[in-house]
């Protein structure tokens, strides 16, 4: 029973993180570079990005430990 909370929690959480790394993505590429530019692939290295990159790892480790329960 805990395994499929921890699963499913995690599976939500890096849902919501990817979406949201990929909207603040392109906030970020459409402030810096406007709208029809491409971007630079130093765009994943924006400090606001942090935040995204966290809840992934919080979200890959439910998944771990959700393994082994």
């Amino acid at each position: 029973m805990a395994q499929s909370i921890l699963a499913m929690a995690a599976l939500a959480i890096i849902t919501v993180a990817l979406i949201g790394q990929a909207m603040e993505m392109r906030k970020i590429r459409i402030r810096t570079y406007g709208e029809g530019e491409v971007g630079h692939p130093n765009i994943f290295l924006d400090k606001k990005n942090v935040k995204w990159y966290i809840l992934i790892g919080v979200g890959m480790s439910l998944a771990y430990t959700a393994q082994f329960v």
